[in-house]
């Protein structure tokens, strides 16, 4: 049976995405060395991890894909034993869902009469900050001002790769008329 530090150190490299020592550290929010302390078996020869560093491992490297249940046995635990401490990585964890979504904004003119009528609720003394604040504030009453985008159906729901990018002459701005 591998060492504490030997099996420490085969979880971190089974890690997606792999984990160096420093990545390790950094997400346990402890030192490099003292990270790497502990899977030197030379250095570190317990036969287990104290427990808690075990669970706070355990919760990080949840993370990336190294099952709780594994980290735990570093510590020593029975499987019994190990059941509450992996519920409580596990919940320990956020919940996280990650998705795509293609997003259609209004046109610039819409944008820019948006922006417009919001610029009007700062006060001319606003500093950079405070005016980010109302902007923000004031963002969705904005959009919602604009009305539902409905983009046209026969229209591609993306440019074309190839189409050849936008320039002064092209751009729906106005221009100044000779």
């Amino acid at each position: 049976m591998p060492s504490a530090a030997t099996r420490l150190k085969e979880l971190r490299q089974s890690a997606r995405p792999k984990l160096s020592i420093r990545r390790a550290a950094d997400v346990l929010e402890m030192g490099h060395s003292s990270y790497a302390f502990y899977e030197n078996a030379n250095l570190f020869k317990k036969p287990h991890l104290p427990l808690d560093l075990t669970r706070r491992i355990a919760v990080a490297f949840a993370d990336f894909g190294v099952d709780p249940a594994e980290v735990m046995k570093l510590a020593g635990l029975k499987e019994a034993e190990a059941e509450p401490e992996v519920r409580a990585a596990e919940a320990a964890r956020p919940p996280v869902q990650y998705v795509q979504l293609q997003v259609a904004l209004p046109s610039e003119a819409a944008l820019r009469e948006m922006f417009a009528k919001l610029l009007v609720l700062v006060p001319e003394d606003a500093s950079r900050d405070e005016t980010a604040e109302i902007l923000a504030r004031w963002l969705p009453s904005g959009f919602a001002g604009i009305g539902p985008y409905l983009p046209d159906p026969g229209a591609a729901a993306s440019p074309s790769i190839d189409a050849p990018p936008r320039s002064a002459a092209t751009d729906d701005r106005e221009s100044p008329r000779p």
